[in-house]
C-alpha cells in the first residue's frame, strides 16, 4: 500500500513538473509571437503613396488698345506646368491594439486618404510692350488658372484606387502574421470586408 502510496506521489509530482515546463513554454511562446507581431506592425509605421505626373502648357493673351483699336499693345505668356499629385495613407496614424492574452490584433483606425498636388510653373515665352506689362498680381493669376486647368485633368479616381490598393497589400502583413502564430484579426474599420474578401490564407 505504500508503495502505491509512493507511485502515486511521484506521478503527481511528475505531471506537476510537465504543467509547470509546457507553461513556462507555452509562456514563452506567446511573448515570441507578441514580439514578432509588434515588430511587424511597427515595420507598417510608413507613408502609403500613390502619385501621378501630368504636364501641360498654358498660354495667355491680352491687349489694350487705343484710339477705337486703330493702337494696339499686345502682351503674350506661354507657361510650362508640371505637377506631381500624390494620394496617400499614413500609416504611423493607425490605432491598432494588441491583446496578447487572447491572442488577438484589433484594427481600430485607418487614416482617411491625403491628396495632394506639387505644381511647378515655369515661364516658358514672354512677350510684352513697355506701355502693356504685366503686373505681379497679374501673372500670379495666370498661374494659378494654369495650375487649375492641369489639374482638371487628374484621374483621383484612379490615383485613389492605387493608393488603396498599397494600404491593403501593407494590411495583408498583419492578417499573415496573425495566421502565422494562430492569432485573430479585429478590424473595426470600413476596410474590414474588402480586406477579408482578398485574403485567401
Amino acid at each position: 500500500m505504500i508503495r502505491y502510496i509512493k507511485y502515486i506521489i511521484i506521478f503527481l509530482i511528475g505531471v506537476g513538473v510537465a504543467y509547470f515546463i509546457f507553461g513556462n513554454q507555452k509562456k514563452q511562446n506567446v511573448a515570441e509571437a507578441s514580439s514578432t507581431i509588434a515588430y511587424g506592425i511597427q515595420r507598417l509605421n510608413k507613408l502609403v503613396v500613390a502619385e501621378q505626373n501630368y504636364a501641360n502648357f498654358y498660354s495667355h493673351k491680352s491687349s489694350n488698345s487705343y484710339l477705337g483699336n486703330l493702337i494696339s499693345f499686345d502682351k503674350n505668356l506661354l507657361l510650362k506646368v508640371d505637377l506631381r499629385v500624390q494620394a496617400s495613407y499614413d500609416l504611423s496614424a493607425m490605432k491598432i491594439e494588441m491583446d496578447s492574452i487572447n491572442q488577438k490584433i484589433i484594427i481600430n483606425e485607418i487614416p482617411d486618404l491625403k491628396l495632394e498636388t506639387f505644381p511647378d510653373v515655369d515661364f516658358f515665352e514672354m512677350k510684352q510692350s513697355k506701355l502693356n506689362q504685366f503686373s505681379k498680381e497679374e501673372l500670379n493669376a495666370i498661374k494659378k488658372r494654369a495650375i487649375l486647368a492641369v489639374e482638371k485633368e487628374i484621374d483621383y479616381t484612379e490615383l485613389s484606387r492605387q493608393a488603396q490598393e498599397q494600404l491593403f497589400e501593407n494590411l495583408e502583413e498583419i492578417y499573415l502574421l496573425a495566421k502565422i502564430y494562430g492569432w485573430e484579426v479585429e478590424n473595426n474599420t470600413k476596410f474590414s470586408k474588402p480586406l477579408e474578401n482578398r485574403i485567401k490564407f
